[in-house]
């Protein structure tokens, strides 16, 4: 198939998330076309885009497509539309996020090439937005659904809530994320001397938050809940915060007027994978979510999860199993979770294990082979919104 991958928020795990799916396409001899925005991205996407660049059948076109509704949106339409016409004809166009998702669609009513949509979290699932705003968004969604063949969805969350507000069933499938498996440890050596640069003893407990400096991922409940592990805990465990984002200021203040300063290690925007390697638990604590790039290469790490109950949460984390499930904003239930496991190695060795368990179900393979059997049958006409329970209806069991 020749297919159009079009991204907006090409940052965190939405690029990952394409740059997954554009190599496994490629590697199932595909022809892929990715046309990204540089305006929203990051540098780990940067990275890994040029390391693919050079297989063959990948085409790759950056377009100024902004993050807000504005004017421009229409010169970036006529732009898609020329490069179809110049380029095509494509067998399928897949946007992904929510602005990829209106010009891919509204951008382009009335042509004839089958279109998908993936949100990766659906705008109107965010809590910090105004009602108004999100009925607004939430109306949009719902006549947009026609304007396109399929929406895929990242979690039963996420299939349940495109349902409420009013997106036919019937064009809903439910694909959740993967990753892939079998992950090289880092050699004990290497292990030491990452945990050593960041000046952690060997006795220390790291515990990792990975995620943008955004009040989505709510960084501030991160730190309070730390600071509210009781002092002994406190002064065994050490905090890694990785990523950057607009409130990077304010919560080094914050740290510092909790009395933690000196506990958490700022570590910037950096591919967190690696980095991993020197984490004793994942913590996630975000007001919202589609499903967690972040807890699945985690799992796939073999650590314990910490997470809050949001988006795929509830499917990846299995509370007293892999990790522990906290309230959003449950800066006790959350200090509770990260006291218990930083005292208790043998838990977080067994609950490790069940993440390295339990992950084999959201595998790579399976997510690309899952989205190009939706191509399939999207392109061929045999898609009518009865696929396999396994890609669909997973939210309803």
């Amino acid at each position: 198939m020749k297919l159009l991958q079009l991204i907006e928020s090409a940052a965190t795990g939405v690029g990952r998330h394409v740059i997954d799916l554009t190599e496994g396409l490629l590697a199932r001899g595909h022809e892929v076309h990715l046309l990204y925005s540089k305006l929203r991205c990051d540098d780990v996407f940067l990275g890994d885009l040029e390391r693919i660049q050079t297989r063959g059948n990948l085409h790759v076109l950056q377009i100024p497509l902004r993050r807000e509704p504005g004017w421009s949106d229409i010169a970036v339409a006529a732009r898609l539309r020329r490069y179809l016409r110049r380029n095509g004809p494509f067998d399928l166009i897949h946007s992904h996020s929510t602005k990829a998702g209106l010009v891919g669609r509204l951008g382009l009513l009335g042509h004839p090439t089958k279109r998908l949509y993936t949100p990766h979290m659906l705008f109107t699932m965010d809590p910090s937005r105004r009602g108004s705003v999100k009925r607004a968004v939430g109306a949009l969604e719902a006549t947009l659904a026609k304007a396109c063949e399929a929406i895929i969805v990242v979690s039963g969350e996420e299939y349940a809530h495109a349902a409420e507000l009013g997106i036919d069933p019937n064009k809903l499938c439910l694909i959740t994320n993967g990753v892939s498996l079998g992950c090289p440890i880092l050699p004990g050596l290497d292990r030491i001397a990452l945990r050593q640069s960041w000046g952690l003893g060997d006795t220390d407990v790291s515990i990792g938050f990975v995620g943008r400096l955004v009040p989505q991922k709510s960084p501030e409940t991160m730190l309070r809940s730390f600071a509210a592990l009781p002092g002994r805990a406190r002064a065994t465990a050490r905090l890694a915060m990785v990523g950057e984002g607009p409130l990077g200021g304010a919560l080094r203040g914050l740290a510092a007027e909790l009395g933690i300063g000196a506990r958490v290690d700022w570590l910037g925007e950096r591919d967190a994978k690696t980095l991993m390697h020197a984490f004793d638990i994942l913590a996630l604590t975000s007001d919202s979510e589609g499903h967690s790039m972040v807890v699945l290469e985690a799992m796939a790490r073999g650590l314990p999860i910490v997470a809050t109950a949001v988006g795929g949460v509830s499917e990846t984390v299995r509370h007293g199993i892999n990790g522990f499930v906290a309230p959003v904003r449950g800066v006790r239930e959350i200090a509770t979770a990260l006291e218990t496991l930083a005292g208790d190695p043998a838990l977080r060795a067994r609950m490790g294990q069940a993440s390295l368990e339990l992950v084999r179900n959201f595998s790579l393979d399976r997510m690309v082979d899952q989205t190009a059997a939706l191509y399939a049958q999207v392109v061929s006409g045999a898609w009518k919104g009865d696929a396999p329970v396994d890609m669909k209806l997973a939210a309803m069991r």
